[in-house]
C-alpha cells in the first residue's frame, strides 16, 4: 500500500502527459519510480529494525541492572526472568551491540549507494525529478536518525561497561566486608576466651614454694611467714579453664583442709570455707563474675 500510495502523484503525472509520450518510456518511467520507492522501503526496514533493537536493548539492561542489584526480574506466571547470570547477559548484551554497531554503519554506507543508484536514474522527466527530491529528503531524514541511533548505542555500551565496573568493584568490596566480618568475629572470639580464661593451681606449700608460684613474707626467725602469690605468675604452671563453663574443682585429697591464699571473693562460693578459712572435698562456686573478678588466678595451698 505504501508503494502504491508513493506512485500515485506520480502515475497521474505520466496520465496527464500519455499522449505525447511512447509506451516504453512510460514503462520506463514506473519502473524508475518502483525502484525509489524500493529503496526508500528497504532503508525504513532498516531504520526501524534498529530503533526496536535499542528499546530491547534498554530494556534488557535494565534487567540486568536490576538483577545485579539482587532484585530478580518475576515473571507473570512468578518465575525469574532469564536464566542467565549478570554478567553473561552483559556479555550477551555488548556482543549484539556490536552487532547493530556495524549494521548501522553498513546502513550508512548504503544511504550512500542507494542515493548514487537512484541519482543514475532519468532525471529529464519532470515527475521523477520532484520523487528524487523528496528521496533526497528522506535520505537527509534518515542520516540523522542513523547518527542518533549510533549515539545511543554508544550510551548503552557506556552504561553495559559501567555496570560491569560497579559489580566487580561491588564483588571486591563483597569479598573485602566478608574478610573484615571474620577477622572481627575471630578477635571476639579471641577476647572472650581471654576475657573468660581463668587458672588455678593445688599443692602443698613445699611444692609451690620450689616451683616459685608463692613466696614467704613477714614473721621472725623462720616463725610466724605468711604464704602470698609470687609477684609473677607463670600460666604454663597453672590448669586453665573456662569461668563460665567451670564451676566446681575437686580438691586432691578428699577430707584433707585447703586454703586459698590469692584474693578471690570466697563469698561467692556455694560452700564457703570454715572459720579457720579451709575448705575441703570441692570448691563450689556459686558467683563466678564475683569469684574471679579480684584475680584470674586462683592458688589453693594443702594445709
Amino acid at each position: 500500500m505504501r508503494k502504491i500510495a508513493f506512485l500515485l502523484p506520480v502515475m497521474a503525472a505520466i496520465a496527464i502527459s500519455a499522449c505525447d509520450r511512447s509506451k516504453p518510456e512510460l514503462d520506463k518511467t514506473i519502473a524508475q519510480m518502483q525502484q525509489v520507492s524500493a529503496e526508500k522501503d528497504s532503508l525504513l526496514r532498516d531504520v526501524m529494525a534498529t530503533t526496536q533493537f535499542i528499546a530491547d536493548a534498554n530494556t534488557e539492561l535494565s534487567k540486568v541492572r536490576t538483577r545485579a542489584t539482587g532484585k530478580p526480574k518475576v515473571s507473570e506466571t512468578g518465575e525469574n526472568e532469564g536464566k542467565l547470570s549478570p554478567s553473561e547477559q552483559r556479555t550477551q548484551l555488548l556482543t549484539r551491540i556490536k552487532g547493530i554497531t556495524a549494521s548501522l554503519n553498513e546502513a550508512d554506507s548504503r544511504l550512500a549507494a542507494s542515493r548514487k543508484r537512484v541519482s543514475m536514474l532519468d532525471t529529464n522527466n519532470a515527475a521523477l525529478k520532484g520523487q528524487l527530491a523528496a528521496y533526497d529528503s528522506t535520505i537527509t531524514s534518515f542520516k540523522a536518525i542513523i547518527e542518533s541511533q549510533k549515539s545511543q548505542v554508544i550510551d548503552l555500551t557506556n552504561q553495559v561497561n559501567a555496570l560491569t565496573t560497579e559489580n566487580t568493584s561491588l564483588k571486591a568490596f563483597n569479598v573485602q566486608l566478608t574478610s573484615d566480618k571474620s577477622a572481627v568475629t575471630d578477635e571476639r572470639d579471641r577476647l572472650t576466651t581471654e576475657k573468660n580464661t581463668v587458672y588455678y593451681v593445688i599443692g602443698t606449700k613445699e611444692d609451690l614454694l620450689k616451683r616459685h608460684i608463692i613466696v614467704q613474707t613477714g614473721g621472725m626467725l623462720g616463725i610466724g611467714k605468711t604464704q602470698v602469690p609470687a609477684r609473677e605468675l607463670n600460666k604454663a604452671d597453672f590448669t586453665s579453664i573456662d569461668k563460665t563453663a567451670v564451676s566446681e574443682i575437686p580438691m586432691p585429697k578428699a577430707g584433707t583442709p585447703y586454703k586459698i591464699v590469692t584474693r578471690q571473693d570466697v563469698a561467692a562460693l556455694a560452700t564457703p570455707p570454715d572459720n579457720h578459712g579451709e575448705l575441703r572435698d570441692a570448691l563450689k562456686i556459686a558467683d563466678a563474675g564475683a569469684f574471679w573478678s579480684a584475680s584470674k588466678y586462683l592458688i589453693i595451698i594443702e594445709q
